[in-house]
């Protein structure tokens, strides 16, 4: 995670954007198609958008999606 994503939680307990495609890739192995990107706001970190162009590259991947509350769509652009 980058280190100006989240100052008030410690980067080492966050799952990188390569930890994170690698487990994508291995759940599109066992025919897992869809994925939903949740949790307390994930638009706090600031490579979101990276993270879910790699997931939408991931061969299996048919639908990514976020649940948010919107607050930082407009950052995001």
């Amino acid at each position: 995670m980058p280190k100006e994503g989240l100052p008030f939680f410690p980067t080492d307990k966050v799952l990188s954007q390569d930890e994170i495609v690698q487990m994508i890739e291995n759940f599109a192995e066992m025919g897992i198609s869809k994925v939903r990107i949740t949790g307390g706001e994930p638009l706090l970190r600031t490579d979101v958008v990276d993270i879910v162009r790699r997931i939408k590259a991931v061969k299996g991947i048919e639908d990514v999606s976020i649940t948010t509350n919107g607050l930082f769509l407009a950052k995001k652009g």
